[in-house]
Order: C-alpha cells, then sequence, then structure tokens
C-alpha cells in the first residue's frame, strides 16, 4: 500500500508545482473590480473638473438620459435626489470612484469619441447614453 500512497503524494507534488509555474492561461482581469475605477485604454475617467456638460440626476433619472460632448469635454452630474448616485459605463471600461451624493457633484472626463451607454451603479436601471464626438 505504501507504493499507492507514493504515488498520489508525487502526483499532488507535481500538480502543485505545474499550478505554480507560471505557464497556461493567465487569470482574467475584471474591469469594474472592486476599486477599479478604469480599465486600460477607457474612454473617460474620473475628474474633479468643473464641467462643460451639464446633467441632473432627479427623482431616479438621468437628465437629460441623452448625453453629447466633444473629446476632452469633462460631464459633471448634479445629484438633486436625497440618496447617492453614481455613473458607470454599461461596457464596464469606466466608472465613478464613489458614489455623488445627495446635493452633491461628481465628473468623468472623456477622451475617446464613441457612443456609451451608461447607468446608475447603485440603481441599474436607471440608464442613458454619451455620445462623444
Amino acid at each position: 500500500m505504501r507504493p499507492i500512497l507514493r504515488g498520489f503524494a508525487t502526483l499532488g507534488v507535481a500538480l502543485a508545482l505545474a499550478a505554480c509555474s507560471g505557464t497556461g492561461t493567465p487569470a482574467p482581469t475584471t474591469a469594474g473590480a472592486p476599486g477599479a475605477t478604469t480599465s486600460a485604454g477607457a474612454p473617460c475617467a474620473d475628474s474633479t473638473e468643473t464641467g462643460t456638460v451639464q446633467a441632473n440626476i432627479v427623482n431616479r433619472t438621468f437628465d437629460p438620459s441623452t448625453i453629447s460632448a466633444k473629446v476632452g469635454d469633462v460631464i459633471t452630474w448634479t445629484n438633486g435626489d436625497t440618496v447617492p448616485h453614481g455613473v458607470a459605463l454599461d461596457d464596464a471600461s469606466c466608472k465613478m470612484a464613489s458614489a455623488i451624493q445627495g446635493g452633491a457633484k461628481g465628473s468623468l472626463k472623456f477622451t475617446v469619441a464613441g457612443t456609451y451607454p451608461f447607468h446608475c451603479f447603485i440603481h441599474p436601471t436607471m440608464k442613458g447614453t454619451i455620445t462623444i464626438s
């Protein structure tokens, strides 16, 4: 019986070494992971600048829900609700680092042209679209 146990031990060591060897497929990275606000090549990033384009959040809706801006513009949302809200692109490539508290503002600066569906990362039924030209 000892040779069988020795065989299992050897197999276990071989599997452990193979798992740590660095070969094989690398672990995937997840955009939007806790603490992440943008992924590589993201079309936008958090901004502390005052927005060149203004939008509102009122009664759990984005107003306007369709926003047009240009590359380099900062979009600033003012939260008119008493509950927090936050903006995240639907493809998870970019989101605000923290929620916008009631009465406060939050901004994203866009650096890549495109059309970007977005939502509130606290209330996912709140949706809109940003078009950057």
